[in-house]
């Protein structure tokens, strides 16, 4: 079981870079008392993560590339370990430059390196991006490597794990602001890592740094220490230099919570100017005209169909007298429609007819009878007519075929995906539907031991879509925006109708930063193994 030590260290600008040099192998030579096998610091940790330009970079008199090895190399060969640091890294004959997390072995050697792949904001205009994601065999397992931003990329987490990666180690600088210290936070600490982990069966690290790089850069620290369930083990805080220390037992194999169909996940790997989501960007709406009240119903299970259908058409009720105009519903199937064609027939006319008795957009899973097949299917209504159906492609319940599609649905509440059950933790199935111009993600599910509305979060940040959880009691249904922030949740132990007003026209802004894009970032060619 190796022991990890991830190094908080203030941040220093591109002006003190020697300074932060020393401090970075000071921090070292602590962490290395404990006796560890695996010491990571953030990224950029030398020079700085803002460099202002590559001529300041060039002109700034910083250390030559040999010497940062035989610094960082040397404390690894001298502790024994191996070491993780974020180096700006010359490229091929120094042609460019790389944001890199570098992989030290305990012979004070370089092991290997993985560039950023996702550029962040300015780092587009010194740094090339990074297309390859290897997965290094150590001492202590097999170690993929991300750097910051990365990590809001599900397919990079994923490349690393379909490797064989055991353990990911993440060289971030987690920008925040705020004018609470104690209170800094960002996105990826909140609920991206945790569910980066949770949808690879990995365990994550992290380290950041603290504090304000060229009076305008400002870190959340909260370094921290993931397992493969997506719980936090560790976190560090907000504002303090310090090293966080963990035990991370790797053996056990990584098993993901659910199946892949990578058949299935064409769409991530077609060409970006092919995509549907290319030609829905640039269609021209009126923002008022996208506005729709859309509530997701949390309720108990019940002992019949028509008790479970009676509570159904009361809380419609209740919800088309507050202009709700689309219903969502959990993915728990009124009882005996599973196991009764007959039952299922007829809770299925009946959930039409109250579609349209209430003038309502309404999705609902049952069970569907095809032959001598039965689907786990979402029915997707509008005012009683059926606008369209998803059986459900990763099919885990025996007796059950599986669908073959991934389909968007062009609606009078925009254009809606679907996923169902335990599908949310797939990261390629909400990727494809975005991709296929989804500005909303539609999600029934069962009850779970998932945190699925943290997952929820990272789904639509990650997209920039709206998501819809709909969850039995307890299961924390929730209506998220495309930031990532939740609109409106449930109680935890009643049920209720969570409702807000989802203007789907903000899931057509898909820029996350200046130059840095959900759509236009991404690299297809350089997600095969996703799609194969």
């Amino acid at each position: 079981m190796p022991k990890v030590a991830l190094i908080q260290i203030a941040a220093y600008d591109l002006a003190h870079a020697e300074d932060g040099l020393q401090r970075a192998l000071e921090m070292i030579d602590d962490a290395a008392s404990r006796g560890v096998d695996l010491i990571v610091l953030p990224e950029c940790t030398y020079p700085a993560y803002f460099l202002r330009g590559q001529r300041e970079y060039i002109q700034g008199g910083l250390r030559p590339w040999s010497e940062l090895v035989s610094f960082f190399g040397g404390k690894a060969a001298e502790y024994n370990c191996h070491i993780v640091a974020g180096l700006v890294q010359p490229g091929e004959r120094n042609r460019y430059l790389l944001n890199a997390a570098v992989l030290f072995g305990p012979d004070g050697k370089v092991i290997g390196s993985t560039p950023k792949s996702l550029l962040w904001h300015f780092d587009r205009y010194w740094f090339t991006r990074g297309m390859q994601y290897p997965v290094f065999h150590t001492d202590f397992g097999r170690l993929g490597m991300m750097v910051c931003a990365d990590g809001r990329m599900p397919e990079i987490t994923r490349i690393l794990a379909l490797q064989g990666a055991q353990l990911i180690v993440d060289s971030t600088a987690w920008v925040t602001g705020g004018s609470d210290r104690a209170a800094l936070t960002n996105p990826q600490v909140e609920y991206m890592v945790q569910t980066r982990a949770l949808e690879n069966g990995v365990w994550i690290v992290a380290a950041n740094k603290i504090g304000l790089e060229a009076d305008s850069v400002l870190y959340c620290g909260r370094s921290c220490v993931i397992d493969p369930d997506g719980n936090r083990v560790l976190v560090g805080s907000t504002d303090r230099e310090e090293v966080i220390f963990a035990d991370v037992d790797l053996s056990p194999a990584p098993v993901a919570p659910t199946g892949r169909r990578p058949e299935t996940y064409a769409t991530i790997v077609q060409p970006t100017e092919s995509l549907l989501v290319t030609r829905v960007l640039h269609e021209k709406v009126a923002p008022e005209t996208t506005a729709v009240r859309i509530a997701a119903f949390q309720m108990a299970e019940r002992p019949a169909a028509v008790v479970h259908l009676r509570r159904i058409e009361e809380l419609l009720d209740t919800a088309s007298r507050q202009d709700v105009k689309l219903v969502v519903l959990p993915g728990t199937m009124p009882p005996g429609t599973d196991a009764d064609a007959t039952k299922a027939s007829a809770t299925l006319t009946r959930l039409a007819e109250l579609s349209g008795q209430y003038g309502c957009g309404l999705a609902a899973t049952l069970a569907e009878y095809e032959g001598d097949r039965r689907y786990r299917t979402c029915f997707l209504w509008d005012s009683g007519r059926l606008v369209g159906k998803y059986r459900k492609v990763h099919q885990d319940e025996a007796g059950y075929a599986q669908g073959d599609e991934l389909p968007v649905f062009d609606t009078s509440f925009g254009r809606l995906g679907i996923v169902l059950d335990e599908e949310g933790l797939i990261p390629e199935v909400a990727r494809c539907l975005m991709l296929k111009g989804a500005d909303t993600i539609l999600w029934p599910a069962r009850a779970s031991r998932w945190p699925l509305q943290t997952v929820a979060r990272s789904r639509a940040d990650e997209n920039k879509v709206h998501v819809v959880l709909a969850t039995p009691v307890g299961g924390g249904t929730a209506l998220v925006s495309p930031s990532g922030a939740v609109l409106a949740a449930a109680l935890p132990d009643v049920e209720q109708i969570v409702a807000a007003q989802v203007l789907w026209a903000l899931s057509r802004y898909k820029e996350m930063a200046p130059g840095t894009h959900v759509v236009n970032s991404r690299i297809p060619e350089a997600y095969k193994a996703l799609a194969t």
